[in-house]
């Protein structure tokens, strides 16, 4: 592979806007350096970054490297799932091989569009977003897996206990038979024909045909996402596309918020609406072009200021654009998504904008919310009751405060009429958060192994509350591999943005790393405790099928503009 001289300095120095799209900007010193000046400072510059951006390009993984990754992860599937049959069988209950054998095969789909962008389109970008993010879906996939080939988890009362306590017979009956000899186990229950009777394990198997294997949204949704992907990356390496949707960002902007504040305003509850699909998951990516579009077009506007702050009439269309995720807050009710809308937008903002006294005033801004958060003023009640939650884990609210008044009553309506204590509708809050902070502290280094573990006892721990099932069984290494994963896929993400040709492309960038990475970093923390309990899923570990194919769509803008990276300094 032959590389220009000066195509990195060309690269760093930026690319304009023309009739014909995107074109380099010519470096003078470059050109002095093509008529002869050897020893100029600028023709040294020249080959300095040319020879960086050579050996960057050996530093990256060869697309055969990722390939072998991808076949280590299918074969560290089919030993996670072989652990957990034999787990289930442990404990009297059968996983479905079939689901197994399902889960495995979706490795083909993955390797079909990894053979075709490497082959066919002659991918040239970095794949460590692909396989980072094919890392965090396959230990999802494992966890969940898990999670519901339990017949405890997701049961309900009578059926919920009598799964249990089969469960809890099972792994007794099969501790006494293999730990003690016959001599104990005559003293302890007489002789062989009056010794205890094996437990009734009917209860814990589940059956599943072939029709429900193949309608599950486990069967389509990755490969919905990798259409997405694919369909992502086909449309935004093209400039003329790029360009448009630059021209166009505010039309963009105007059109999404208006049926996206509709819908949630007439079709939706507690953050959901249309069966359970989360709303902004279909408007993010193009929040993000209507916002990077404005940016891209006006940030030289916005870094002309006084004592910090740029002119009023170019400031307020941002502010305006920033608001939007705090309208449907109120409606929604989702501090989540707000979190990452404003972190996002204000990553990008100053990476556009560059000027120290303006993140002064972003901290001082966020400084003054604090209070406000803190003694609910204002916010909606299911917010407040989350930043209560997170802060006073282990006391009940009182009885008679205004906002946990409608949860105490939708509980006590939950318990048919039955009276409950104050305390004991707490716990039915806290429960979620307090059994996922036991799970995580049991699993200690190494976990207690999969399948061995209880995260089946913890509410929705297939979705808010995966990471902790994954920490319990697999430990701290487990939880660990899945930190590492959102940290190689974040910096490969910002590179990506870095190495960008223009300010458009670089924003896009940063910002899908942002709502990758603002998105993991709310729900591990909520999950630790270390921020408000938010209901946000895990990017590609949860369970969630518009939240997979969004995510799989912004790898496939992170791909789309690594590879229009590479092109330009070849």
């Amino acid at each position: 592979m032959v590389y220009r001289v000066c195509s990195c300095r060309e690269s760093a120095t930026g690319f304009r806007r023309c009739s014909r799209g995107w074109g380099p900007r010519r470096s003078s010193s470059c050109a002095d350096s093509a008529r002869g000046n050897r020893e100029s400072s600028a023709d040294r510059a020249c080959e300095q970054a040319a020879t960086d951006c050579v050996t960057e390009q050996k530093m990256k993984l060869k697309p055969s490297h990722h390939f072998v990754i991808i076949l280590a992860l299918a074969a560290l599937n089919v030993v996670g799932y072989v652990a957990v049959i034999w787990a289930g069988a442990l404990r009297g209950y059968w996983p479905s091989p079939l689901i197994a054998i399902r889960d495995i095969l979706l490795f083909v789909p993955v390797i079909v569009i990894f053979i075709w962008l490497v082959r066919n389109q002659r991918y040239k970008g970095d794949l460590t977003v692909f396989t980072a993010a094919l890392l965090l879906f396959s230990i999802g996939n494992i966890a969940q897996y898990r999670l519901f080939s339990d017949p405890e988890y997701g049961a309900r009362g009578r059926q919920k206990y009598q799964a249990r306590m089969a469960k809890m017979q099972t792994v007794f009956k099969r501790s006494i038979e293999s730990g003690y000899d016959e001599r104990k186990k005559n003293f302890l229950y007489g002789d062989s024909e009056t010794r205890m009777p094996a437990p009734d394990t009917s209860v814990l198997q589940r059956r599943f045909s072939v029709y429900e294997l193949l309608t599950s949204q486990y069967s389509y949704v990755l490969i919905l996402g990798l259409i997405g992907m694919a369909g992502a990356f086909l449309f935004l390496r093209r400039d003329s596309a790029l360009l448009m949707l630059q021209k166009y960002s505010i039309s963009i902007g105007l059109m999404t918020l208006i049926p996206f504040l509709i819908l949630v305003t007439f079709f939706s509850a507690q953050g959901k609406f249309l069966g359970g699909t989360t709303p902004w998951e279909a408007v993010k990516i193009l929040f993000l072009f209507s916002f990077a579009g404005m940016l891209a077009d006006n940030y030289r506007s916005l870094s002309q200021t006084r004592w910090g702050v740029p002119p009023g009439r170019i400031l307020a269309p941002f502010l305006a654009v920033a608001a939007m995720p705090a309208l449907p807050f109120f409606v929604l009710s989702d501090l989540g998504q707000m979190l990452v809308f404003f972190g996002v937008y204000a990553l990008l903002f100053f990476i556009s904008v560059r000027r120290a006294p303006q993140l002064v005033y972003a901290a001082a801004l966020s400084l003054a919310f604090i209070p406000i958060f803190y003694f609910g003023l204002g916010i909606p009640d299911r917010a407040r009751l989350r930043i209560y939650l997170w802060l006073h884990t282990w006391q009940a609210p009182p009885e008679g405060a205004p906002w946990w008044r409608p949860f105490f009553e939708r509980i006590q309506n939950e318990y048919e009429g039955r009276q409950i204590s104050n305390l004991d509708a707490w716990f039915d809050q806290a429960s979620q958060v307090a059994l996922g902070l036991f799970g995580i502290e049991s699993g200690g280094l190494k976990g207690q192994g999969l399948g061995l573990g209880f995260p089946e006892v913890v509410p929705v721990s297939d979705s808010d509350f995966i990471y902790a099932a994954i920490a319990e069984e697999l430990g701290f290494l487990g939880g660990l591999a899945i930190i590492i994963a959102f940290a190689a896929l974040v910096f490969a993400g910002l590179r990506i943005a870095i190495e960008a040709r223009d300010m458009f492309t670089k924003l896009i960038a940063a910002g899908v790393t942002g709502f990758l990475g603002f998105q993991a970093l709310v729900n591990l923390g909520g999950v630790l405790r270390v921020l408000p309990m938010t209901g946000i899923t895990l990017p590609f570990v949860s369970h969630g099928g518009s939240s997979l194919i969004t995510s799989f769509v912004m790898i496939g803008i992170l791909m789309a503009i690594s590879h229009r990276n590479s092109k330009a300094i070849q």
